[in-house]
């Protein structure tokens, strides 16, 4: 994964967090919220790096053996 797609997606749940006013209710709030964007930046990030889950979780099962010969 290039970092530009993890700046983009910091940027874009970091922009969500500054402008939503609850954030800034009481001290509690204030942590609440941002510890729930940084578990969704870290969420988007390891997906995006891992890349998409098959559909079929059997699917692995149906790859074939490349060998050397």
């Amino acid at each position: 994964m290039a970092s530009d797609k993890a700046v983009e997606i910091f940027k874009k749940h970091y922009d969500e967090w500054v402008n939503n006013p609850s954030r800034n209710k009481s001290g509690y709030d204030y942590e609440k919220t941002y510890s729930d964007m940084m578990q969704k930046i870290e969420q988007e990030v390891l997906q995006s790096s891992v890349g998409d889950v098959p559909e079929n979780p059997n699917s692995k099962k149906n790859s074939k053996l490349v060998t050397g010969k």
